[in-house]
């Protein structure tokens, strides 16, 4: 069988036996595959029937391959589909709070190399992979020759296929709700590979009804003795429309590999809120809010990497991305009318140069340098009663110029020890004009140390320290009225980096045929925590001093065969979080604002063979952010978001979904305790409880491949 980034310790089973058990494949000491080529394997025997994943029987590795037909009981369509069902392995497409290229990028690997893109979301790269054009997916637990897990314990690889081949798909997508006009969703998809040349690329236009924020309810304040002093019926009204479009082509000339990536989104926002008058109420009242987000955003990147040497590979990502949003809002109520206008044009330029070298298949170092160039200019007004309202950095232009080097060093120092020890290095000059005027530079170390120990083929710890940098969210430097949600923030010309030293210890057990149980602890130490600080009579994102953060993870995949329930498998994933700050207004500890004490979710899954279709019940947590303010105290809640869907596969080249979505009419609820000045002398004005039933709604899909 011809593998693309063969190696690992890739055991499969007879899905009709599992007794049967296929040999473990030689430790990789290949350097990085290529888009087209392939590495073969001859000493790999040959497997009959439709294989199941087993795990390595050599603790040597934390590699675990699992072959394309592992995934067609559960019919996926693209390589996405595929990805969210790997036993212990939970998909993150990638965090834009941290700084840099690197970090901000997801878990998933294509062909051992993470996507040249920060804007078009992993998410859509992995949704233009067919699922005829997808190998295998491996789960890489610690790091592999080649590799560069980028500090993250788990990574997917996607291997792709060789050779040539095009498939094109088209979806069509509608969504109908009990209120309302139908939505729709048409999207549709290319590849194109040969043994040089790979294209792709993918057109998606929706326009729907937001029906999960879209719902009825009331609105009601009381003051501090529970005395109702104001009662209305409130209704939001949710709608967009979107274009996106990305594509990529990758060339393939035998020790180089050149990929480049393009995308834009144009999408546009209604958002309509208003209060109902109850007649049987006498404290009652009627407002509305009508907020518009026009967001227009475009990216294209370059890659190209080289085969210097035996062993030594260069690389060269230069990446572009510029974005506009503009915000209007008018608002009316008994007591005034007011407007917000607020565009935002911002960009970042990345030049990233790195050169791998591996000495031995058991050591690899990489180094590098990256700059960035990021900007943003704004421009926000607020009139209230055709009166202009002072804001402080209403107009303001922010540029950063940043520059960091680095080096990575991923050792196994033993067949069943791992690390992945590096350290950055970063330095940046922040300049604001406009309302405001600073200037300044930070440098921050960031060392990493991530330990990998496998006692056997099951079972795997992991350890992990580092200290990371967040991304300055340079929005936070101007200031910015939320009519809809009646809050106006202020803009820090001080506003610093969030860090944080972090020390994480995991354990993970792999059992059955394709179960697999994770727990994990995280403890941060935070500095210069981003929270809520007063700026004249405004809040606005600001600097807190010192935190403490701690997180339980804890991830279960499981096949429900051996108890009786053939075809069924249960997936959950969930994440418990604390934190500890010390209030500046009352000087009493308390949570990081908007840190959600729990998230996650939890996915059952029946097979019907014989009907060619799949039965899923999915539920997302409820969560709940709570954020403390000058004046108030707010929390929004989110109730537990249900579907059930059905897919079914008349034709190897069709799927249709059925899908139920929130048939428990999820609540969503926001909470204000609301203060007569600063929040230190106590003195509450009103609790306020607003909440909605959103609306239920059908998802019908159609997805065809050609």
């Amino acid at each position: 069988m011809s593998r693309r980034f063969g190696g690992g310790w890739g055991l499969l089973a007879l899905l009709l036996d599992p007794t049967h058990l296929a040999a473990a494949e030689p430790v990789r000491t290949d350097l990085p595959a290529r888009t087209g080529g392939s590495q073969e394997i001859t000493d790999e025997p040959p497997i009959g029937g439709a294989p199941i994943p087993a795990q390595p029987a050599n603790p040597s590795t934390g590699i675990i391959r699992y072959d394309a037909a592992f995934f067609a009981e559960f019919q996926p369509t693209t390589a996405i589909d595929m990805v969210r069902r790997l036993p212990g392995f939970t998909f993150e497409p990638g965090d834009n709070t941290v700084r840099g290229f690197a970090g901000a990028l997801g878990n998933v690997l294509i062909d051992g190399q993470r996507p040249a893109s920060k804007a078009v979301l992993l998410e859509d790269v992995l949704r233009r992979i067919p699922v005829a054009n997808v190998e295998a997916v491996e789960v890489i637990r610690g790091g592999a020759p080649g590799i560069n897990m980028q500090g993250q314990p788990i990574v997917a690889n996607v291997v792709r296929k060789g050779g040539n081949s095009t498939v094109h798909a088209g979806e069509l997508i509608g969504l109908f709700g009990s209120e309302y006009d139908p939505g729709y969703g048409v999207r549709l998809e290319s590849t194109r590979n040969s043994d040089r040349l790979s294209l792709s690329g993918a057109l998606n236009v929706r326009d729907e009804q937001q029906y999960g924020s879209t719902g009825k309810g009331e609105q009601i304040r009381r003051n501090d003795l529970g005395d109702v002093i104001l009662a209305s019926g409130f209704e939001t009204d949710w709608s967009q429309r979107q274009i996106q479009a990305n594509g990529a082509v990758e060339y393939n000339s035998g020790p180089s590999l050149l990929r480049i990536n393009v995308g834009g989104t144009t999408q546009d926002t209604d958002q309509y809120d208003f209060l109902v008058p109850w007649s049987h109420v006498p404290q009652t009242t009627e407002g509305e809010v009508f907020t518009n987000i026009r967001l227009d955003q475009g990216e294209a990147g370059i890659d190209y990497e080289h085969v210097i040497s035996d062993g030594m590979v260069g690389r060269v990502l230069l990446l572009q991305t510029l974005e506009r949003k503009i915000i209007t809002a008018d608002a009316t109520n008994a007591l005034a009318q007011q407007r917000s206008e607020d565009e935002a044009t911002r960009g970042e330029s990345i030049l990233r140069s790195s050169l791998t070298y591996r000495f031995s298949p058991t050591l690899t170092v990489e180094s590098g340098l990256e700059g960035a160039y990021n900007f943003l200019e704004v421009n926000a007004a607020l009139a209230r009663n055709g009166a202009p309202v002072d804001l402080p950095a209403a107009n303001v232009n922010v540029k950063e110029r940043r520059g960091e080097v680095f080096v990575d060093t991923r050792w196994k120092f033993t067949p069943r020890v791992a690390g992945d020890i590096g350290i950055r290095y970063e330095t940046s000059t922040i300049t604001q004009s406009g309302d405001a005027n600073a200037e300044r530079t930070l440098s921050y170390p960031k060392p990493r140390a991530v330990l990998t120990w496998n006692l056997d083929g099951n079972l795997q710890l992991r350890g992990r320290v580092e200290r990371t940098v967040s991304q300055l969210e340079f929005r936070d430097f101007a200031s910015q009225a939320s009519l809809d949600a009646d809050i106006i923030n202020g803009g820090n010309a001080d506003l610093r980096p969030e860090n944080a030293w972090e020390f994480e210890a995991a354990i993970e057990k792999r059992f059955w045929e394709g179960g697999a149980a994770q727990l994990g602890y995280t403890h941060a130490l935070v500095s210069d925590t981003v929270d809520f600080v007063p700026v004249g009579n405004f809040d606005t994102p600001g600097n807190l001093g010192d935190s403490k953060r701690g997180q339980v993870a804890l991830g279960l995949s499981m096949p429900l065969q051996r108890l009786g329930l053939q075809g069924t498998q249960l997936r959950f994933n969930s994440t418990w979080t604390w934190s500890e700050l010390d209030d500046p207004y009352t000087h009493r500890s308390r949570r990081i604002s908007k840190d959600a004490p729990l998230s996650g979710n939890a996915v059952i899954t029946k097979e019907f063979a014989g009907l060619n279709s799949t039965l899923t019940l999915e539920d997302s947590y409820s969560k709940r952010e709570t954020s403390y303010r000058f004046d108030e105290i707010r929390t929004e809640h989110w109730d537990h978001f249900f579907r059930l869907y059905w897919d079914w596969m008349p034709k190897s080249d069709t799927v249709v979904r059925v899908m139920f979505n929130n048939f428990t009419g999820r609540p969503r609820s926001r909470w204000r305790t609301v203060y007569d000045g600063s929040r230190a002398y106590g003195q509450i004005a009103y609790h306020e409880n607003r909440h909605i039933d959103a609306l239920r709604f059908i998802q019908l899909q159609v997805r065809k491949t050609f």
